[in-house]
């Protein structure tokens, strides 16, 4: 008791002598040591007797770290008038902010990061996910996620099929403590479906060990598991790398005749200075897809394969910049041997990491698709594991405030697009139009063709969004998405499509002599002001749509076209629809148009459309219906 009593007392005089240097070296020290729990204790109270520029920012890290993001916010804003913050700073402030769904707060700090530096593709996808987030938030009605209802107490993540159940990941329960995290470290459970219920765990005694043992990966023929697990030494201990860390290496054991793991051994291209997580096997077991931090990598943790060959895992390849970006691409899953679920916090997302997927073409893995709410929340979303039948599966998500694990079942049901095609002009149907239709999801496409009642019919995914180009000769092509989320079944387009008139520019003004108007395409919408060339904000709506069409056309030539009223000289006109017709032109290249197929002319006021000639009184609306802008097409290019 007395001994107590002195060991208390003891403890009491040594917390009472911390001065809040010493709190803020302890932060520091616990920071960069990766155990973020500890540095926001010690920060929090340091702080709250010294104020500490940098030691306000790591707080304000640490709480991202651990997905408080109200915590984070709040740090970063104190931190904010720092003279030495940095763009990676913002970047991590915006990501904070998105996680509290404050995406409007978020752009700002994108939008500057990008000007300094436009090539951060990792402040470009935020900030594409900050002004795109209404999309991304969309709910794709064709997912149903449910909670498993695993009995465990505590976060349980990172699934894997397997005979009949799943291997998971959880907290131990007993042990030491995670720093990170302030819980105990992982190990590995087992849990078969029963009915409508799950069985209890249990512990994969033969792999767990003291430390992190979590994230299986089990090979196709259920012989091989590969796991991660906490680089240990020899004798047991936790390793640790030069810094000193202590990493997560690639562990990989094997099933024996009476069903029991091997054990563990590390798989020799690891390298303890480095992290290794989150395995996951090619759909044929010879290729390993995994997370790590090695040398080569293009931001923090990148995606990597390892093909097995010879009996042996031969060196990692980096799957390249499309996938990976300055943040970190982690819990990698293979759905198809051409096809690849992970996520990334440096991509689109909602807030926290996001899931999404990127196909295998040519040897590149392309782009990755983005999934919409409700597979993806402001909230980490991972571990997208499917079931054999392709419509079901598994995710971890903390969107219930702790890691959990919830199934998914997925509706691919068809919708019907129903659409006629006839002629702007003739309101004739139009056969043998070609409609080219793409999914721009996977980039696929197909092409039908309009009967003769101008027609044509397509199935479509739900969920998906979709491009429809027309191409008939003699014609404009008309270019529209399709969204088909959240629409009636059939979807049904009818479509008018305008006919190309070539005109010859050098003769009569580019009119058809047996009707006048034939071959000119006015723009009515777009008017100038007296005596001005500047483009009214009025026309802005009307000149976007000219350039989506001449960008949907460009195998044609054209000429803008422009006039004024009788008011001034002949001369002086002339110069006026010149600089008219120019700054439409310039309007228009700048949003896209090639240079190369569009040229301009001022008419004056040679061709009034009506009387307001020299000398006739007329009202202000009449003269500004002079004041117009139109186009030909005076070329075309061979294809």
């Amino acid at each position: 008791m007395r001994k107590s009593f002195y060991k208390v007392f003891a403890g009491l005089l040594l917390l009472a002598g911390c001065t809040p240097t010493m709190y803020l070296k302890n932060g520091k020290q616990a920071y960069e040591g990766y155990r973020y729990q500890d540095a926001i204790s010690y920060f929090n109270t340091g702080l709250a007797k010294k104020e500490d520029a940098s030691a306000r920012m790591m707080l304000a890290n640490s709480y991202l770290k651990v997905n408080n993001f109200q915590g984070a916010v709040s740090n970063f804003e104190l931190a904010s008038t720092s003279p030495d913050i940095t763009d990676g700073d913002r970047i991590n402030r915006a990501k904070a902010l998105m996680g509290a769904q404050r995406y409007s707060e978020a752009i700002p700090l994108l939008e500057g990061v990008l000007s300094r530096n436009p090539q951060n593709t990792q402040a470009s996808g935020l900030l594409e996910s900050c002004r795109s987030i209404e999309k991304l938030k969309d709910d794709s009605t064709y997912y149903v996620i449910e909670m498993l209802n695993i009995p465990i107490g505590g976060p349980y993540f990172s699934s894997a099929p397997y005979n009949g159940g799943l291997i998971f990941t959880s907290p131990s329960g007993d042990g030491e403590m995670d720093p990170y995290n302030g819980l105990t470290y992982n190990n590995l459970y087992f849990s078969k479906r029963e009915g409508a219920s799950w069985s209890a765990p249990e512990p994969i005694a033969e792999v767990n060990g003291v430390y992190h043992d979590a994230c299986a990966a089990i090979s196709p023929t259920g012989t091989t598991m590969i796991f991660t697990r906490s680089f240990q030494l020899d004798a047991g201990k936790m390793g640790k790398n030069d810094i000193p860390i202590s990493t997560t290496q690639l562990y990989s054991c094997t099933k024996g005749a009476d069903g029991k793991w091997s054990s563990p051994t590390v798989i020799p291209f690891c390298n303890p200075s480095h992290m290794y997580a989150h395995p996951s096997f090619s759909k044929d077991g010879l290729v390993l897809y995994f997370a790590s931090d090695m040398n080569g990598t293009y931001g923090g943790m990148d995606l990597w394969s390892s093909k097995f060959q010879d009996g042996s895992w031969g060196n990692p390849v980096n799957l390249g910049k499309n996938v990976n970006t300055t943040g970190n691409e982690i819990f990698p899953v293979v759905r198809a041997a051409d096809q690849i679920y992970f996520s990334s916090d440096g991509h689109q997302c909602l807030g926290g990491i996001d899931i999404l997927y990127s196909y295998l073409r040519n040897g590149v893995w392309e782009k990755p698709v983005h999934q919409s709410y409700p597979v993806n929340t402001p909230f980490d979303d991972f571990g997208m594991v499917w079931n054999g039948d392709g419509k079901s599966g598994f995710l971890s998500s903390d969107r219930m405030g702790a890691d959990k694990i919830f199934s998914f079942s997925y509706d691919d049901s068809k919708v019907t697009l129903m659409g006629s095609i006839s002629g702007k002009d003739s309101n004739l149907p139009l056969g043998g139009v070609k409609v080219f239709i793409k999914n721009l999801t996977d980039g696929t496409e197909q092409m039908v063709l309009t009967d003769g009642d101008g027609r044509f019919q397509s199935e479509l995914i739900r969920g998906k969004d979709y491009q429809i180009v027309t191409e008939l000769d003699g014609y404009f092509a008309l270019n529209e998405n399709i969204d088909t989320r959240n629409v009636e079944n059939p979807i049904v387009k009818n479509f008018k499509l305008a006919e190309v008139y070539v005109t010859d520019a050098t003769q009569d003004n580019g009119k058809d002599k047996g009707d006048k108007n034939k071959g000119v395409y006015p723009m009515p919408d777009i008017h100038w002001d007296f005596n001005k060339w500047q483009i009214r904000k009025d026309a802005y709506p009307f000149l976007d749509e000219l350039v989506k069409l001449f960008r949907e056309n460009d195998n044609l030539k054209f000429e803008m076209r422009s006039h004024t009223d009788c008011r001034g000289s002949l001369e002086y006109n002339d110069q006026l629809s010149e600089k008219r017709a120019k700054a439409v032109t310039e309007y228009l290249v700048k949003k896209g148009v090639p240079r190369a197929i569009i040229t301009s002319k001022g008419f004056g006021e040679r061709e009034l459309l009506n009387e307001c000639k020299d000398g006739v009184k007329c009202t202000e609306a009449k003269h500004e219906e002079n004041r117009r802008t139109e186009f030909i097409v005076n070329g075309k290019k061979i294809k």
